[in-house]
């Protein structure tokens, strides 16, 4: 019979054969010997009669403080200790991997989430990122945050990421004792000037499509009805994120609506670009029914006759289609159509805008966008779709004294 190490292991502790004491002791023993080791300075012996030595402590002028102990054993103690407590003093960095790491455990988030959470703290800790967070002070903090909102040229948006990182991780480092700083009471009374954040230099006409460019638009696709420009068509007739064309169903439609609960994530794993279908959508607010206008029926039906028999409404090569793909697409239809190049979110801000010029009810456009308020609809999707001439004409209307 073969026992595996853990049961001979036992065995030997149930028979007395091995003392759990003795193996106590040799584990202190070569932990000890562990953190001497670690010790880059020398014991000496004083004409005192004393035994000192130094050790690296960054919170003492020089950076270096001396022990100094009748016996050379109390010496060796104290460094042992010295060298324990640096272990409980986690970098900036070991800190923020640990936190999304136990993240990533409970299923907070996602691993796209993640990912975006590294490419963030790789852009902006790159500088603080070996220091220890013990001795990182609410005044390291102040100058941190406003130094990079300041070198980094950041918008509102990309205060609120980094943000987000540093209460997370924060939080979490306080909860396992690593500081003593209240990040909530901290990011609460921080007074950040609006003016201090780099302001979005879009015009109404790079954030959404004309009448008469949505029109143009649209004929190149609809004369081009590959699997992508159908997508696009989807997304221009409800609104819909990318992710969340890609990822339909066709149990997900009936006659009178598209039922939206998944959406498609992107991630790196062992420098591979990842795409999944995740079921459920980017919000909570995102699941939602979208109503089917008949300008979109002939488009489910052209699809249907391309995928008559899949799980999947978009299938590109066998597989579902990348939402990566119908963007790529965006842009060549653009070209053709002779209209400057945009992106699929274009095309949601689109739909937003006409529904909100149109007056349809404002808790209708909340449930189609899958927003929480009509607040985030206006301050983000929301801007002119007016041609200049149209414009013109409408104002020279009014102003005519």
């Amino acid at each position: 019979m073969n026992l595996s190490d853990k049961e001979l292991l036992n065995y030997a502790l149930e028979n007395g054969m091995i003392d759990v004491s003795t193996i106590q002791k040799t584990i202190e023993m070569n932990e000890r010997k562990k953190y001497l080791e670690m010790h880059n300075h020398e014991v000496w012996q004083g004409k005192d009669g004393y035994f000192y030595t130094k050790v690296d402590d960054e919170t003492k002028p020089g950076g270096r403080r001396m022990i100094k102990k009748s016996q050379r054993k109390a010496v060796e103690d104290a460094i042992v200790e010295f060298y324990k407590g640096k272990s409980n003093e986690p970098t900036i960095e070991s800190v923020f991997y640990e936190w999304i790491e136990q993240k990533m455990e409970y299923g907070e988030i996602q691993r796209q989430t993640k990912e975006r959470y590294e490419v963030d703290f790789s852009r902006f800790f790159s500088e603080i990122k070996e220091k220890k967070i013990k001795y990182f002070t609410e005044e390291d903090l102040e100058d941190f945050a406003k130094t990079s909102i300041h070198k980094n040229h950041l918008k509102a948006k990309a205060w609120g990421n980094l943000r987000s990182i540093l209460s997370g991780m924060f939080k979490f480092a306080k909860k396992k004792g690593y500081t003593n700083i209240s990040i909530t009471s901290f990011l609460g009374d921080l007074e950040i000037s609006r003016k201090a954040f780099c302001k979005d230099k879009k015009t109404d006409e790079e954030s959404v499509f004309t009448d008469l460019e949505m029109h143009k638009l649209v004929g190149c696709l609809q004369e081009n009805p590959n699997i992508a420009n159908l997508a696009i068509l989807m997304a221009a007739y409800t609104g819909m994120r990318a992710g969340e064309v890609v990822a339909l169903k066709w149990e997900d439609i009936n006659e009178k609506y598209i039922y939206v609960h998944r959406t498609q994530i992107r991630y790196r794993e062992d420098g591979e670009e990842i795409y999944e279908v995740r079921d459920f959508p980017k919000t909570e607010a995102g699941i939602r029914k979208i109503v089917i206008v008949e300008n979109l029926k002939p488009i489910l039906k052209r699809l249907r006759l391309l995928n008559p028999f899949t799980e999947y409404v978009f299938i590109k090569d066998g597989e579902v289609m990348k939402k990566c793909v119908p963007s790529s697409s965006l842009r060549r239809m653009c070209d053709k159509a002779g209209i400057p190049r945009r992106g699929m979110h274009v095309l949601r801000k689109t739909y937003a805008t006409r529904l909100l010029n149109a007056n349809v009810d404002e808790a209708v456009i909340t449930n189609q966008m899958g927003h929480t308020d009509i607040a985030t609809t206006k301050g983000h999707y929301y801007y002119n779709d007016k041609a200049f001439d149209k414009m013109a004409e409408s104002i020279g209307k009014v102003i005519n004294y």
